[in-house]
């Protein structure tokens, strides 16, 4: 309990760093003609029509997040438990977002499911489903854009090596949910080939315990690969989540081109919205080197960078990349407080009544 209050304080430091370095970048990029705005004067600039139509996008994008998981808990346990999926979402974003490298939503989730009734294996298999099906698309619309990035946006020598950072982020995360889809094809020699990376880790003395981490590894693999094969023998059953892992992946990526036209005095155009979204997946891989919590900082500076290089909204760049932040990243770590906040409460107050009732 203790840990998870140093946890939540020392992560809500980090953000607050990470806004004060976000609008230091603003101003340095900034220059007398464009000088970033105040908060009154962005007030009187939002387009609040617009902005408007910028809240429904969120909205629909955490609908979408959260049907994934309703979806899955439908096709597994028969039961349509929409609150259980809205709380297993936020849950894993917000344990995501204080967790090195993003690799604690995960194992949260399958904890807070099979807290919620929901079998062992079940509450296993939703999680790592709808963690792979996801990656995978998302990185097959990150190929696209990352492609298209030299024709939307300007190149100079940061741009072109943020790009080849960006591509080489890319591999690299990916290499994780497609282990799994080959292991789920060719597990033989995936296993052959597992076994031999251990080894070499071993002989590098990186691997202490060789038996035990090729065990525990093998075990992963086969638990994920069983799930995914077991899904997709009903290929009717897997087309709802693959639609709704497309839709998430193009909400993720156009969520900064709705802050930009309800912030910035620009005309919005589909060239327009092609570059922002170049710039964001640019942004996510760079920042995703970077092993902070969240990736809270680098995502903020990197952010600050690259959107600088869209026309006319130098002024508001701070505050750009904050609101997009602050909806795609903050309110997750806000929300899943408030939740172990009344989920703490709520457990208190049955041990009181029971106690009570002795």
């Amino acid at each position: 309990m203790l840990s998870w209050w140093i946890k939540t304080v020392l992560m809500l430091l980090l953000v607050a760093l990470s806004i004060v370095m976000l609008f230091t970048i603003g101003n340095y990029i900034s220059d007398e003609e464009n000088p970033q705005l105040s908060l009154p004067e962005l007030l009187g600039r939002i387009d609040y029509p617009l902005f408007a139509l910028l809240l429904g996008v969120i909205l629909l994008y955490i609908l979408v997040e959260s049907g994934k998981f309703a979806y899955l808990l439908k096709v597994c346990t028969g039961k349509f438990r929409f609150r259980t999926a809205v709380k297993t979402m936020f849950l894993g974003k917000y344990y995501d977002g204080i967790t090195p490298l993003s690799t604690g939503g995960q194992p949260f989730q399958i904890y807070y499911l099979h807290k919620k009734d929901i079998p062992r294996g079940v509450a296993s298999a939703i999680p790592i489903l709808k963690y792979i099906v996801s990656i995978f698309f998302l990185s097959a619309l990150s190929v696209v854009l990352l492609a298209l990035t030299p024709q939307y946006v300007p190149q100079s020598t940061v741009n072109r090596t943020m790009l080849i950072i960006s591509w080489i982020s890319l591999a690299i995360n990916i290499l994780f949910p497609l282990t799994i889809i080959l292991f789920s094809i060719f597990p033989g020699a995936c296993k052959k080939i597992l076994s031999l990376v251990i080894r070499l880790l071993f002989a590098l003395h990186i691997v202490k315990d060789r038996d035990r981490v090729t065990e525990k590894y093998l075990r992963e693999l086969t638990e994920y690969s069983e799930t995914i094969r077991g899904f997709m023998r009903n290929i009717f059953k897997f087309i709802p989540l693959l639609l709704l892992c497309i839709a998430e992946s193009l909400l993720f990526v156009t969520i900064p081109f709705f802050v930009v036209i309800a912030v910035a005095d620009v005309v919005p155009t589909v060239e327009l919205a092609m570059q922002i979204a170049c710039l964001v997946i640019v942004t996510r891989y760079t920042a995703l080197l970077i092993p902070t919590p969240g990736n809270t900082g680098a995502m903020e500076a990197a952010g600050s960078l690259v959107f600088a290089l869209v026309v006319g909204i130098r002024p508001v760049v701070g505050w750009v990349v904050l609101i997009w932040r602050f909806f795609t990243y903050y309110v997750y770590i806000l929300s899943g407080i408030g939740i172990n906040i009344f989920e703490i409460a709520r457990s208190a107050l049955r041990n009181r009544r029971a106690n009570k009732v002795r």
